[in-house]
């Protein structure tokens, strides 16, 4: 062995060889304790790892195992298939729906509070969902259609074979074809022999004694099929409804010609051998055969009530509206229990047997008479907070701007008919002429609180997006920077209280020089920056462990609640922090900014300074800028609008303690007495701003304090909306939406966001405009319609309807058609010169408006069928409409933000918005000119998009069918 650097001289001294040496020091390494340790360990790793790689040997085993299992039972699976005469398709989850496009159907939705087990259908199949809150856009496969495949043979009948034949009972039975007979033009009879005696009939009363194959079903094929009652079955004969798809459990949804429906396997079919061309004839009820052809004809746009289980909904029973509850739900069928007698019953979702379905047929016939009529249109309502009451979801085959679908013009009061569980004759329904609809032209917002059951139905719609130029082919964008916003980082020092009464000095070491020291800061941070602290604790309340929030002032004060710290402000007279920058909520949190992740375009400030908070604009998707439009976030009076902002004009108030006292405010009791026009004619004390939020809309509107108030405009507490935008937002491209706004921070329930402001039109000007321009950013400025109606909706209802109970006898109300019409609709009278006969020539309207209402009554305000003499409306006990009392003006104002605007025109639409519409009087007191201001209706996360709820009237724009891509769980699918 040899070692660089080793003396040989060295071995003489220390008496031992080099070798002997390096034995010595390895036999002292292997008796080590560590290496020993080490040695142990390695040998542990070693069957560790064998065992794993046992493990591993046994799982592909497993798996080989497992696939050969799939295969060998999607083999079974197909000859299932093909036994039963059906086509398997392999598909995937994201194409399960059976491919093709959207369809169009609309749904009834009544809502409540509780929105766990949401059950869901759309147009053509089933979807049982028990825990999720979803109204699904329901895809139809390409095969669904209404009419048999072409080049399809029929088959032949022969003497001696098994067919299946109607009788006198109207049940079929077996029997064996005995006879053939020509009766002239190629069309025969057929002599079947039954058990009991014989028939002679024709080719579309007898059916093959065997099950047809899927190939040669459709929507509208006439079918005999099983139906079954406990142990009993008959045979019946019916159309099919739905075909059978993943999503309905591979069924056939059978509509039977006595006005049973139900859902039966392709084994319980059989195929009538020649049927009608037009299948509905040969049903003999006058009203199912109705009911029938309209469904077929509208397939595959079908209504139907969005229900879920322990729901309560009112049902038609023998002519009477009876209390009754949703039992189950079963794709388009739902189970009703009556609570009166405790009987169960399946009924169809589509019948007007159900009362949402039956209102949405009266007030589709109370529009049409109303149009024939020669009357002025009334304007679709905005409901930013969705009414409780019914809500009409549609999908479609096309496209956003495709083509509209077919309609029906059959009897808007036809009922449907439904299964049942005892044969009962259908309930009296009122009869209407079918008459063709006039169509507006273009589609407005509207800017007033939302009653059902008043005028026409409201419908919810997604805004029309502007004609943009074709998208350029993809390109790989260079990202944009957007400046970072330092991080808040909490101070970690304690601050210590000590016994004093609170002064303005307690924040001389926190006041600013300058009061907008943090401008462009997210608002509920502020307080922090000047060293408040904000401490989220925990407590038990009736057992329950809640979360709470508590503010310390830099004082050492801790502020337990909205009333103490607004003490504190007026206390220590600041004038930097403000209440609504405060907030108790502990799952609100004001340190969780938003940022945008890929930007690949991006502007500081759109506004250019107009705005107190900086309007950033982001485009993740491509560079395309946002739209060419002069930002102003003031109202701007076009010809023939004047809005008189003199003091003289207006109620002020002479408060010194910044309007706390609201029994002493002047601006409080305007508000607190136009609550007196709601249903009951009640004040409401408690309406109104609370700690600088809204909880909910105020349909009377609010009045705040103005120029002529003697309070401080910065500490007055009934002082919001004026002082613009403090919350942080952000423009940014959707996805499918064009532009939209989203919120860079936390909002917290009822804080307000922002207006909408633009060009303030005359109604006769906006209709030539929006034929010219575009309709898209039209809102409508009808408070006053809006509380009328609102008065108006609640009295009639009182007037017709009884108890939540079973006493409401529709089969007592006769209704006309022209008892269905007005002749002077409450906020809409004849304009001068006009006709009211209905044989002259009527000018229409061009265009329909959006509204801004931001209220709606309660689930039990439901939508009634109005009665009264022909013509009515006109007598001279009727009340003038207010808006006549201005100069006899009879229409509203319009806003349009299409070309001149603030950042509320990027406002979406959704079926499930977060933010409410709320008319607010701030420089005038004239009851034409609100400020249109949105409020957060929930608690916002930063980054999510607002939107609010524009209620479009869908069929109100002629050639144009607008799909709603909101994305909500509740969408309701279409918007015009």
């Amino acid at each position: 062995m040899e070692v660089d650097g080793w003396d040989p001289s060295l071995e003489e001294e220390l008496g031992i060889s080099l070798d002997e040496l390096k034995k010595w020091i390895e036999e002292a390494v292997e008796k080590s304790e560590i290496v020993q340790k080490k040695k142990a360990q390695l040998t542990e790793l070693k069957e560790w790892v064998e065992q794993k790689e046992e493990e591993e040997a046994k799982t592909e085993m497993l798996l080989s195992d497992a696939n050969q299992s799939i295969l060998e039972c999607e083999k079974l699976v197909k000859a299932t298939y093909h036994r039963n005469g059906l086509v398997y398709r392999e598909s995937s989850s994201e194409d399960e729906g059976c491919g093709g496009g959207v369809l169009s159907s609309e749904v009834i939705e009544i809502d409540d509070d509780d929105d766990d087990d949401v059950i869901a259908v759309g147009c053509c199949k089933s979807r049982i969902q028990s825990s999720a809150p979803a109204v699904f856009v329901s895809q139809v496969p390409s095969q669904s259609m209404t009419q048999p495949k072409p080049n399809m043979t029929e088959d032949e009948l022969r003497v001696g074979m098994s067919i299946l034949g109607k009788k006198r009972t109207k049940t079929w039975h077996r029997g064996t074809l005995v006879a053939i007979s020509p009766v002239g033009n190629g069309i025969f009879k057929y002599k079947v022999k039954f058990d009991k005696g014989k028939s002679l009939l024709s080719g579309n009363h007898v059916a093959f004694d065997y099950n047809p194959t899927l190939e040669i079903l459709y929507v509208g094929a006439r079918v005999v099929a099983k139906y079954k009652d406990g142990n009993l079955v008959w045979l019946y004969a019916g159309i099919v409804a739905e075909m059978p798809n993943n999503k309905n459990r591979m069924r056939f949804l059978i509509f039977f010609d006595d006005g049973y429906a139900s859902y039966v396997t392709l084994p319980e079919l059989y195929p009538i051998c020649r049927p009608l061309k037009c299948t509905w004839e040969d049903i003999e009820d006058a009203s199912c055969r109705d009911f029938i052809e309209e469904y077929i004809t509208a397939y595959p746009s079908r209504p139907m009530v969005l229900l879920k289980v322990g729901q309560i909904i009112k049902t038609e029973w023998e002519g009477t509206w009876w209390k009754s509850k949703v039992e189950e739900v079963d794709g388009s069928l739902v189970k009703i229990l009556f609570l009166d007698d405790k009987r169960s019953e399946w009924i169809y979702r589509g019948s007007t047997r159900l009362e949402p379905m039956f209102n949405l047929k009266m007030t589709t016939a109370n529009t049409q008479e109303k149009k024939l009529a020669g009357q002025q249109r009334t304007r679709p309502n905005m409901g930013a907070l969705r009414s409780k009451g019914p809500v009409v979801q549609y999908t479609s085959d096309g496209h956003v701007g495709a083509s509209p679908v077919k309609t029906p013009q059959s009897s808007p009061s036809q009922p449907s008919q439904t299964p049942q569980l005892q044969q009962r004759p259908p309930p009296p329904q009122p009869q209407q002429t079918p008459q063709p609809l006039n169509k507006h032209q273009m589609a407005k917002k509207s800017t007033s609180p939302f009653v059902p059951g008043v005028g026409v139905h409201l419908i919810t719609y997604q805004r029309q997006l502007p004609t943009l130029a074709p998208a350029p082919p993809p390109i790989t964008h260079a990202l944009t920077t957007i400046p970072p916003q330092p991080a808040y980082r909490a101070p970690t020092d304690r601050i210590f209280y000590l016994t004093h009464t609170c002064q303005p000095a307690c924040l001389n070491r926190v006041r600013p020089a300058k009061p907008d020291t943090h401008r462009g800061k997210n608002p509920l941070l502020t307080p922090l920056l000047y060293d408040f602290r904000r401490m989220t604790g925990r407590r038990k309340v009736n057992r329950k462990m809640s979360f709470h929030v508590i503010y310390k002032a830099p004082c050492g004060l801790c502020l337990r609640n909205m009333a103490e710290i607004q003490h504190y402000l007026f206390q220590t007279r600041c004038d930097f922090i403000f209440l609504e920058m405060f907030c108790l909520d502990p799952y609100v949190l004001v340190d969780r900014p938003f940022q945008p992740q890929r930007p690949i375009y991006y502007i500081p400030d759109i506004t250019g300074g107009k705005e107190d908070i900086p309007l950033s604009c982001v485009n993740e998707i491509d560079s395309t800028p946002p739209p060419d439009v002069a930002y102003s976030k003031e109202r701007i009076p076009e010809d023939g609008v004047y809005i008189n902002t003199s003091a003289d004009f207006l109620v002020g108030c002479e408060c010194t303690d910044g309007c706390r006292d609201k029994s002493k405010c002047s601006c409080h009791q305007l508000t607190l007495q136009a609550t007196g026009c709601t249903p009951g004619a009640q004040i409401n004390p408690n309406a109104g701003y609370l700690h600088k939020r809204l909880e909910e809309c105020l349909p009377t509107g609010i009045y705040e304090c103005n120029k002529r108030c003697k309070c401080c405009s910065q500490m007055c507490t009934n002082r919001l909306v004026q002082h613009g935008l403090q919350v942080r937002l952000q423009l940014f491209k959707t996805q499918n939406k064009g532009w939209g706004i989203r919120c860079l921070d936390d909002v917290a329930k009822g804080s307000f966001v922002c207006i909408y402001a633009g060009k303030i039109l005359t109604d006769d000007f906006a209709d030539k405009e929006g034929l010219e321009m575009g309709d898209e950013y039209f809102a409508n400025l009808d408070h006053i319609e809006s509380v009328e109606n609102f008065k108006e909706g609640y009295e009639s209802e009182a007037h017709c309807s009884d108890s939540e109970g079973s006493g409401v006898d529709v089969s007592k109300i006769k209704i006309q058609p022209s008892a269905l019409v007005s002749t002077n609709p409450v906020g809409r009278p004849p304009k001068k010169g006009e006709s009211k006969s209905k044989g002259e020539s009527v000018t229409k309207k061009q265009v329909a408006v959006k509204s801004t209402r931001g209220i709606a009554l309660k689930s039990g305000h439901g939508m009634m069928v109005k009665t009264g003499p022909p013509g009515g409306g006109g007598g001279e006990n009727t009340p003038k409409n207010t808006r006549l009392f201005f100069d006899g003006e009879e229409s509203c104002y319009i806003i349009d933000a299409k070309l001149e605007g603030n950042l509320g025109r990027y406002l979406n639409h959704s079926c499930s918005p977060n933010l409410f519409v709320q008319n607010v009087f701030v420089d005038t007191h004239d009851l034409r000119f609100p400020w249109v201001a949105f409020f957060a209706s929930k608690r916002i996360r930063a980054g999510t998009e607002l939107t609010w709820d524009y209620n479009y009237e869908v069929g109100s724009v002629e050639g144009k069918v607008l799909l709603c891509c909101c994305g909500s769980t509740e969408c309701r699918g279409r918007l015009l």
